[in-house]
């Protein structure tokens, strides 16, 4: 039914524009035999043809309002009109060389009879589509012209063959023109099947990745709930442990540990395949963060009998510091995790153009065969039996994405037996001048060795209440003193000054962290703030703005919690003192 419809449409089409040509063909012709050729006869072979022409243009016109709604019924009425219109414009043009020729010399009837067969050609461009119509209207104009050549010429036979044979071939090319223009239609409407399958299966995918977006968002904040409130509370009760429940808090400890990179893992990734994370590039530091993360796996390094060590000169490079703290952390992880003895280095100089980043170990190395799949989800080298004390599989994956991420490129020089080399080719950034950014943590440092916050004030804001007991208990036992509220806490309640807020980013209803930190921040402006989240949609520009505030991912450790309270209050015990002391000097 398409294809009749088709046809139809670029039949009727051509029929339309074809109407001026016939009728300047037709002022042409009179013109050119008005002195030759009786101006009745003229008239009487022009006319028709001019009539014909335009009721066949207001027919098509006619026929094209209606297309696209016709039934089967209505385009087989179409084409029977269109048929009929054929035949009369077939017999009106097959009867030029009569009109024309007749009692006239053998070269008017020759011009007359060309002029029948410009016509036919055009015929065959404009219903070669359909041949039940073009073929039979070809003949009736062939014959008629060959008739006239039999009849009215003594030796008309050789050019009343020569027409018929020009019918045979005609025809030919009307099936073959057919064929060929069904063909086309037949992969014309395949393709529109096939682009409107992939819009709805876009579509499909669209929405499916808009669930799973909704649901890591659901997944980050709900399950980290329960899990930070484990490993709170585990950590609390390590502190209290006996020698029999020593061994079973040590494992609570452990597979909550694991837990939560197996599941940080997931969700990060997640968040890379569905374009969730955005790098924000700025100058960072590099040796800086290396050199922090070296601080913090030094004592895993230890207990395995292995050393760790950052070298190279300092260099900045143009990065997200986040994302590439993710890459090298990574990196580093998988080194101390895969070296039994000997040490993990990170070696860090300036190359030509780049600056060049190693994590080198002197580990178990990787075969060449294994080489081209450690970066795959899942996959581990030596580890079948997926023990998770070898982590989750998740790591080098998430390295792979964020490097391209970051279009940071990475390569990979190993030896089975000598050890693994992962290096990283970061652009160059202008150095800025800043004393001691990103300097490596000392014995000094509070955010390397977490200090107790005796005499601190903690105003915490948390609507689980189990997450809320938690940290409460996990910061008092630190030595802070804390009060806490589900929702926004009173300015001017009895409640003493805070020294620090504490606060989860989403809270009951629309109010954040956020939205509680800047009323407190009204009253007491240079307020630290620590938002605690599971949420991967929070508007980290924003919380960048207020200034001393951090955002720590559930689930926070306590000790990690407790070092950055204790750096970023550092000096307001001093001024609370003093504070106290001019008021007891002040009080009468």
């Amino acid at each position: 039914m398409e294809t009749a419809r088709e046809s139809l449409r670029m039949r009727a089409r051509q029929s339309i524009h074809s109407r001026t040509t016939v009728m300047v063909a037709a002022v042409i012709a009179m013109a050119a035999f008005g002195a030759i050729v009786p101006a009745w006869r003229l008239a009487g072979w022009a006319l028709p043809v001019v009539l014909l022409a335009q009721l066949n243009a207001v027919l098509c016109a006619r026929l094209l309002r209606g297309l696209d709604q016709a039934t089967p019924a209505e385009l087989a009425r179409h084409q029977t009109v269109l048929w009929w219109m054929t035949i009369a414009n077939q017999v009106a043009m097959g009867l030029t060389v009569w009109w024309i020729g007749y009692a006239n010399t053998g070269a008017l009837a020759t011009i007359a009879t060309t002029l029948q067969l410009i016509y036919l050609g055009g015929a065959l461009v404009n219903a070669s589509t359909h041949p039940p119509t073009f073929i039979p209207g070809a003949w009736i104009n062939l014959l008629l012209a060959a008739s006239y050549w039999l009849t009215q010429t003594e030796l008309g036979w050789p050019l009343a063959f020569a027409l018929a044979f020009m019918g045979l071939i005609m025809s030919r090319s009307c099936r073959q023109s057919a064929a060929a223009f069904g063909e086309s239609l037949r992969m014309r409407f395949e393709n529109a099947d096939l682009v409107k399958r992939l819009a709805q299966e876009k579509k499909v995918a669209e929405e499916a990745n808009a669930a799973k977006s909704r649901f890591l968002a659901a997944a980050s904040h709900d399950l980290r709930q329960p899990l930070h409130a484990l490993l709170v509370f585990s950590t609390l009760l390590h502190k209290t442990q006996t020698p029999q429940t020593a061994e079973l808090v040590a494992h609570i400890r452990s597979a909550a540990g694991s837990l939560d990179k197996l599941f940080a893992g997931l969700l990060d990734l997640s968040k890379l395949e569905t374009g969730g994370v955005v790098p924000q590039l700025q100058a960072v530091h590099v040796n800086g963060i290396a050199q922090e993360l070296c601080a913090e796996y030094e004592e895993a390094c230890r207990n395995k009998g292995i050393s760790i060590a950052c070298s190279g000169s300092p260099q900045w490079v143009l990065s997200d510091p986040f994302l590439l703290e993710r890459v090298l952390r990574n990196l580093i992880d998988n080194a101390v995790k895969y070296t039994r003895a000997g040490g993990v280095e990170v070696h860090i100089e300036q190359g030509a153009s780049q600056t060049l980043v190693e994590v080198r170990d002197t580990g178990e190395g990787i075969a060449p065969d294994l080489q081209p799949r450690i970066f795959e989800e899942y996959f581990q080298v030596g580890n079948r039996a997926r023990d998770l004390s070898k982590g989750s599989g998740l790591g080098l994956a998430i390295v792979k994405r964020l490097c391209h991420l970051l279009d940071t490129r990475l390569e990979l020089a190993s030896q089975p037996g000598q050890g693994t080399t992962f290096r990283l080719l970061l652009q160059q950034a202008p150095i800025y001048d800043a004393a001691g950014a990103g300097a490596a943590p000392t014995e000094d440092d509070p955010m390397a060795q977490p200090a107790p916050l005796q005499g601190l004030c903690i105003w915490l804001v948390e609507d689980n209440e189990l997450v809320q007991l938690a940290t409460r208990r996990a910061l008092e036992d630190l030595g802070a003193s804390v009060h806490a509220w589900a929702h926004m806490p009173p300015v001017d309640g009895p409640a003493p000054r805070p020294d620090a807020l504490v606060a989860d980013y989403r809270l009951d209803g629309d109010s954040t962290g956020l939205q509680v930190a800047r009323v407190l921040r009204l009253t007491w402006p240079q307020l630290p703030v620590a938002i605690v989240t599971g949420d991967p949609a929070i508007d980290r520009a924003a919380l960048e703005e207020m200034g001393n505030t951090v955002v720590l991912q559930k689930p926070v450790i306590p000790t990690v919690l407790g070092s950055w309270l204790h750096a970023a209050c550092k000096g307001r015990r001093r001024s609370r003192r003093d504070e106290r002391a001019d008021q007891a000097i002040l009080t009468p």
